[in-house]
């Protein structure tokens, strides 16, 4: 009887040690939900792109995992700062799931309830404590949306390491009269995989695509121009690399620019916009 407390004991403790168990190469939380069914539509949306720095105000390190925030008085701010443009579809970055220094973990889903929006989240992976970052837990992108999502991919376009490596969300929305397109939410890391891999990516759609996102800009932008998208948004804050692309056969820019910050320190980032004119047959 020793014998075999002992034999549990060792097995339990070399079970225990063993991280392979999970595969953390390829594991990758994606979901979605629509909570207002409905057929929504507009000739005229507003589009935004905005890195939300995980949850955390300006201040804030989201990197340390002694330092918390992700809760609900940030949601009920990054709500109301989106808000004053009243958004059709949003591309969020640096969204947090399940994070072990985050308040609120299930947090694209309370912010959607905020703004009433249906959502779509796709995550780069997930960490550990014996990864390069000491936060346990998911992050990746999102996409807010008025329109109804009918399906989502979330395809993987960068891999250094499996503790840095980036996803693309490709969220597919329907509009009245069945007419479909796709709202991409990205985050690329400052590598030269990015820009190929995406546009790579993108020309194996089919239908209009609107791409929005931290592009953290390394590489050939012209990969993009050369599929039919147009650059809406360059010369805004953060130098450039917040931007939002969108198919020129469907639609076209009216007006862009970045939401006012009246709450100084939301993130480290602001939130881009275009007012784009739909031009679906």
């Amino acid at each position: 009887m020793r014998a075999f407390v002992l034999f549990a004991f060792v097995l339990l403790l070399v079970t225990s040690c063993n991280k392979e168990e999970t595969d953390y190469a390829h594991n990758r939380t994606s979901f979605f939900r629509n909570i207002n069914d409905s057929v929504y539509s507009d000739s005229l949306m507003v589009c935004v792109t905005f890195n939300i720095q995980l949850g955390f105000s300006a201040d804030k390190d989201p990197w340390n995992k002694d330092t918390y925030g992700a809760d609900t008085e940030q949601i009920k701010r990054i709500s109301e700062y989106l808000k004053k443009v009243n958004p059709d579809i949003i591309a969020l970055q640096e969204v947090p799931r399940n994070r072990s220094n985050a308040l609120v973990k299930n947090f694209i889903e309370e912010l959607a309830g905020e703004l009433n929006m249906n959502y779509a989240f796709g995550s780069h992976g997930y960490n550990d404590p014996y990864g390069i970052y000491p936060v346990v837990g998911e992050w990746g992108t999102a996409i807010l949306t008025k329109f109804r999502v009918v399906g989502i991919h979330n395809e993987e376009v960068e891999y250094v390491s499996i503790w840095e490596k980036r996803s693309l969300l490709d969220v597919e929305l329907e509009a009245s009269g069945n007419k479909r397109f796709h709202a991409i939410s990205l985050h690329h890391l400052p590598s030269d995989q990015g820009i190929p891999n995406t546009a790579s990516y993108i020309a194996g759609l089919s239908g209009a695509v609107i791409c929005m996102g931290d592009f953290n800009l390394v590489g050939e932008i012209k990969a993009f121009t050369d599929l039919g998208l147009k650059d809406s948004d360059s010369t805004y804050s953060n130098h450039g690399i917040d931007r939002i692309f969108y198919s020129t056969d469907k639609f076209s820019c009216k007006r862009l620019g970045t939401i006012a910050d009246s709450m100084p320190g939301i993130s480290d980032h602001q939130a881009n916009f275009a007012l784009l004119k739909t031009n679906f047959e």
